[in-house]
């Protein structure tokens, strides 16, 4: 005798072909088999939307109303509105099989699933026999053989952009326009870079190609209309290569929302034209050609009826058709045009957009009624029973199968409960429907829970039957047929799918009765948690399944209190209601919580059980944790600067996400796979931030001892984490306080306070000095690039100081540091001094500023060195080595006298050079001897690092400061005296000439000065 134990009454490949989500796809016996109830509204027009009226219909009573309404043109134009898979196209399909039989009437059905322009003119012009009739059919074909999708979504974007240049400011209105004509929005569709991303894969266009070149797919919806996400706004993407009067316009809509509605507005009103272009369908061809049918039948005495399962398929001809369908079928007294009667689904959104013209002749037609088919179910009302009725019928359809069904049609529908060995108990454990289907797998709570986690979000009450069929009925009887029979339901698949939705008041499953769960069935614990809170309403205590159910799904008794083996009653709850108080560890008698503080501790209790964790109560976690582990900080080992909170959270440990991890928290997607600290959602946790947030509220009320206890120790364990992490963010490891030395050192280089060849003492010294007081007293010397490179670095040097000594140094407090750890920075020091470059290392953030102005020290350094040696070379080939600076500047002085008293040259230079003489009264000629002391050390390879040190002992230090001045002195001189001797020379056989044999003398004596300078002699 086969009992309920993992029982499949059911096989998975009858639940595919019998459950149809689309109406058209069912035979017309599945079709009328599962057929239940719908629940229809009848609705008021107001204006471009409807009011609910409050009034229920059925079926049978749209169809009267369709049929046996008289309008005074002869058509009736009747929608039937709902939002996607409300059950409109369902209507529409058992109108057409309802539809009484007869020779007077012609039938024309469009159906959702053929999309494709030529399947939606062929079936509006089928069966008529006519030239003009035939043209059309033939053009459209030849439109839509003779291109692929993509062809023919260039050829709509063309034609869009051809009408939309056509347009003149003259028939627009108000802000259009400032987009009309080929200056206007017909720039954004002409442009290549703009086109393309109209036409990427997905987009409005190409979609509409496709579906209109072939059928769509049974759930590819196609976009109604433009929308602005349509518009070709990538800013990036969109300005590179756009031509500069198309830039202004995307400016123009980028800038305006208001324009972006214009915008789509325009292209919407537009498209049409560009539709019938494109197929050969302008000109109002189709309005003629369906005034040539009605004509056709008219004479033939018959009515058309046409039903449209989704008036979006017409997209391309709506304006053509709605007028060909309102037409009126009187002409003086005479029928002229066949009679009309158009029953439309629509979404409710695509209603608001009808034209007005539509608008208006809906309620001519109707008396100014539409049958809306949005049912949204409430806590007073959860439509169980109408649930149940609808689950019950695919149910048992997807036990008889489709070839049964098919088999009974025109008869009643077999149910295959009345042969089922275990009809009794599965009845009793699970119930059936008020037509007598059994609802197993589901009972009562376990369906409308199962509806309510697949609602829409905006809607937890709605009733929507599309998405019960495909995303909890078909999902659940497929993938739960091997769970089932393995006892394994419901499996993982099952819990992440389905989730209780408190929207609906569907409460989850009590903390506590989780909690021990975990205590008591670590095997089974998943299951037993998902069956309660489904298959049992969520009791607030503890309890173990219906006997029948848990046998069903294979689900042991736990050992618990008998007293508690049934649930409490589920009591419903509106939104008025305060939601039920959390499992509060406080003992009886202590004073009650503030309503806000409660409201928080909910919300705690909420994401332990699938919710997210709101960002305040988020942020008071993550906010303690830190915290406590900044307080338990030991900054002394090793030292360095202590760090207060606002410090720890600019330095990399903050109260956000990357520092503590909550699984499904507000900004966890902020996190990074490192966050030291990670809460996973458990009850444990949930309990430990309750303890957290009554803490940072300032309250021991309800305060665990063991969660205080555990933040203790996540303190001290978090402390050491905390150090490294700051170490990491902030960059201070002992590799970059290297590359900040190294920094610190090339920068006092330039200021003459550092070079390879200094003691390790004076190099400490000098890399700590944040050189306010720095100045080069030898900048006459420098090249332009130095004195730059030095003045950049300096400004930047302050606050590379700060981080070196914070990250090095011990303070008061958190105050200024007053103590570099020498045992510490020394031995960095020293690999800092190694090398005086930085082309082979990564510099942290914090040093990038300060070594910004040392790029270029390869090239710096070697013209520097090149400067000085050009300097020193000009001034040997005047002041030779060996010569005395007294005997120089006397013999200079004696010269001057002489040329002066011979009038050889003009005053003025003359005084030149002695102010020259007087400037450098101070100069240090000796230093000219060590200058080239330390040039002469370097080889005359200057790419190695050895080279680049020794060039820095030659550059680095501080010069006589008139080293230019003696340069210019020497020069100026030489030049003077040179030109000096030529004129003494020409006056040689003047009545002077023992002055000019004098002055001759005297300056073969500098002459030979320069010349033992330029012949090598000391």
């Amino acid at each position: 005798m086969p009992e309920l134990r993992d029982y499949v009454c059911w096989d998975i490949e009858r639940v595919i072909s019998t459950i149809q989500t689309e109406a058209v796809v069912a035979s017309s016996a599945v079709f009328l088999a599962t057929h239940t109830r719908l629940q229809i509204q009848r609705a008021e027009i107001d204006g471009r939307s409807f009011n609910n009226t409050g009034q229920m219909v059925r079926e049978r009573d749209v169809l009267k109303d369709f049929l046996g309404r008289k309008t005074a043109t002869g058509t009736v134009l009747m929608p039937v509105v709902g939002e996607s898979g409300s059950g409109k196209s369902h209507l529409v399909r058992w109108v057409r099989e309802k539809l009484p039989a007869s020779d007077k009437r012609k039938v024309i059905y469009l159906e959702k699933s053929k999309t494709s322009l030529r399947h939606v003119i062929e079936s509006l012009l089928d069966g008529v026999d006519d030239e003009e009739v035939a043209q059309v059919r033939a053009d459209v074909r030849a439109s839509t053989n003779s291109a692929d999708a993509s062809t023919l979504a260039l050829r709509l974007i063309n034609e869009l952009m051809i009408a939309l240049a056509g347009t003149t400011a003259a028939e627009l209105r108000g802000r259009q326009r400032q987009l009309a004509g080929p200056k206007g929005l017909a720039l954004i569709l002409q442009d290549p870079v703009l086109q393309d991303q109209m036409l990427a894969e997905g987009e409005f266009i190409p979609r509409f190609a496709e579906h209109m070149l072939s059928d769509r797919e049974a759930d590819d919806e196609r976009p109604a209309h433009f929308t602005v996400d349509h518009l070709p706004l990538n800013v990036t993407a969109a300005m590179e290569g756009v031509a500069a009067p198309t830039r202004v316009m995307l400016r123009l809509l980028l800038s305006k929302p208001e324009m972006r509605d214009v915008a789509v507005g325009m292209l919407n009103e537009y498209w049409e034209k560009s539709v019938q272009a494109t197929s050969s369908l302008g000109g109002g061809r189709v309005l003629d050609a369906m005034k040539k049918v009605r004509e056709i039948y008219a004479r033939q005495g018959k009515e058309i009826v046409l039903l449209v399962e989704d008036f979006a398929l017409i997209q391309g001809v709506q304006r053509d058709l709605l007028d060909a369908i309102t037409e009126t079928s009187q002409r003086e007294g005479r029928t002229v045009l066949a009679p009309m009667r158009t029953l439309m689904a629509i979404t409710s959104g695509y209603f608001h957009d009808l034209p007005e013209t539509a608008i208006t002749r809906i309620e001519a037609s109707t008396g100014g009624h539409v049958y809306n088919l949005d049912l949204v179910l409430n806590n007073q009302d959860d439509g169980i029973e109408a649930i149940t009725s609808f689950a019950g019928r695919y149910l048992n359809a997807a036990r008889v199968g489709r070839k049964e069904l098919e088999a009974h049609a025109g008869k009643s529908v077999p149910n295959q409960c009345d042969q089922c060995p275990v009809r009794a108990a599965c009845h009793d454990a699970f119930g059936k429907s008020a037509e007598g289907y059994g609802l197993y797998p589901f009972n009562r709570p376990a369906l409308r829970r199962t509806v309510h986690a697949v609602a829409p979000a905006e809607q937890p009450h709605a009733f929507v039957p599309r998405t019960i069929l495909s995303r909890a009925l078909i999902p659940v009887l497929t993938e739960g047929y091997d769970s089932i029979q393995e006892g394994s339901f419901p499996d993982e698949q099952f819990r992440s799918r389905f989730k209780s939705n408190r929207d609906a008041d569907d409460l989850p499953l009590a903390g506590r009765v989780r909690e021990q769960i975990d205590d008591l069935d670590q095997a089974e614990g998943a299951r037993r948690e998902k069956l309660l809170e489904f298959w049992a309403d969520s009791p607030t205590e503890l309890i173990n399944l219906e006997p029948g159910i848990a046998t069903a799904f294979s689900l042991p008794d736990l050992s618990i209190d008998t007293d508690r083996t049934k649930p409490l009653p589920r009591t419903p709850r509106t939104t008025s209601q305060p939601k039920p108080a959390v499992d509060s560890p406080r003992k009886s008698g202590d004073p009650a919580l503030s309503r806000s503080l409660q409201k928080r501790l909910d919300a705690v209790e909420s994401w332990s059980t699938g919710d997210g964790l709101p960002t305040t109560e988020a942020s008071t976690v993550r906010s303690v944790v830190s915290r406590a582990a900044v307080y338990r900080q030991d900054w002394l080992n090793p030292p360095v600067k202590p760090l207060g909170v606002s410090d720890a959270v600019q330095a990399g440990w903050s109260n956000r996400a990357n520092t503590v991890s909550i699984e499904g928290a507000a900004a966890q997607a902020l996190a990074g796979d490192d966050s030291p600290v990670i809460f996973k959602r458990t009850a444990a946790n949930s309990e430990f931030f309750k303890t957290l947030i009554l803490l940072n509220a300032e309250t021991l009320t309800a305060v665990r001892s063991q969660d205080v206890v555990r933040l203790a120790s996540m303190a001290d364990r978090y402390a050491r984490v905390l150090r490294t992490r700051v170490t990491a963010q902030a960059q201070l490891s002992d590799a970059d306080l290297v590359s900040g030395l190294r920094v610190s050192l090339m920068g006092a280089a330039l200021a003459g306070h550092a070079h390879p060849h200094l003691p390790l003492e004076q190099l400490h010294a000098a890399a700590f000095d944040a050189g306010r007081s720095w100045q080069r007293g030898d900048g006459s010397s420098r090249t332009e690039m130095w004195q730059r490179s030095l003045k950049a670095h300096l400004a930047k040097r302050g606050a590379l100081i700060d981080t070196l000594r914070a990250g090095l140094g011990v303070g008061q407090g958190t105050g200024a540091v007053q103590v570099i750890d020498a045992a510490r920075a020394l031995p960095l020091l020293r690999r800092a001094a190694e090398q005086w470059e930085l082309d082979s290392i990564e510099l942290p953030r914090w040093v990038q500023e300060a070594a910004q102005p040392l790029a270029g020290w390869r090239v710096l350094v070697p013209a520097q060195h090149a400067e000085l040696a050009s300097l020193l070379n000009d001034m040997r080939q005047c002041f030779p080595r060996g010569e005395r600076s007294a005997d120089l500047l006397s013999q200079l002085d004696a010269s001057l006298r002489v040329a002066a008293e011979l009038g050889l040259e003009g005053g003025s230079h003359i005084l030149a050079i002695r102010a020259l003489v007087e400037e450098n009264e101070d100069a240090d000629w000796a230093s000219l001897t060590v200058l080239e002391r330390d040039l002469a050390k370097l080889t005359d390879d200057l790419e190695g690092p050895a080279a680049l040190a020794a060039a820095l002992q030659g550059v680095v230090p501080l010069r006589d400061p008139h080293l230019a001045g003696m340069h210019q002195l020497l020069r100026s001189a030489d030049a003077f005296l040179s030109d000096a001797l030529q004129a003494a020379e020409a006056r040689g056989q003047t009545a002077a000439s023992t002055a000019s044999q004098q002055m001759g003398a005297l300056m073969d004596a500098w002459q030979q000065v320069a010349q033992a300078a330029s012949g090598g002699e000391a």
